[in-house]
């Protein structure tokens, strides 16, 4: 077995791993993930990342982002906020992914993005209207939006990556 080949397949994982945690907390992984089996493909011939993977790949990216949209717009609408909640909820969301990251990686990067979503979404709507009711409304709606877009982004995440290790010249 190629020492060089292994290590390119090493450096696959690691660089794809790093993409799920990025999707964990609101960063663009999945991008990472797809860009990377590009490279790789790229690196092979295109032989065992073929055009079809790549195309299923770019399938999954975008069905993952449009889910996030649509889910983060929908609990935003149902509730009428305010755009400034609903741009602080975004921001509080890859914040609080971090912070949670530096806590607890994994399940510590998804409940802070969902907390930080919340606090920023509450904290932007009250400012907005003065309205503790319904300040709480719309952070617990964009809250739930989000997290469902996030869940299902992260899935695909997860879907890519098996399908990229499935296609890993070894």
């Amino acid at each position: 077995m190629d020492a060089g080949l292994i290590a390119i397949n090493l450096l696959v994982i690691a660089v794809i791993a790093v993409g799920i945690g990025m999707t964990a907390i609101g960063l663009p992984g999945n991008w990472l993930i797809f860009f990377t089996a590009l490279g790789y493909g790229y690196t092979e011939g295109f032989v065992h990342m073929s055009s079809t993977v790549l195309l299923l790949l770019l399938g999954a990216l975008l069905l993952g982002e449009l889910a996030e949209f649509i889910a983060g717009a929908l609990g935003a609408t149902k509730e009428n906020a305010s755009r400034m909640a609903i741009g602080s909820a975004f921001f509080g969301g890859i914040v609080g992914g971090i912070a949670g990251t530096g806590i607890m990686p994994g399940l510590g990067s998804i409940a802070g993005a969902i907390t930080g979503s919340f606090a920023a979404g509450y904290l932007a709507e009250y400012a907005a209207t003065g309205n503790r009711e319904k300040a709480g409304r719309v952070a617990k709606s964009i809250m739930i939006g989000q997290a469902l877009g996030l869940i299902f982004k992260l899935a695909m995440a997860i879907g890519m990556v098996v399908l990229i290790l499935s296609k890993l010249a070894w």
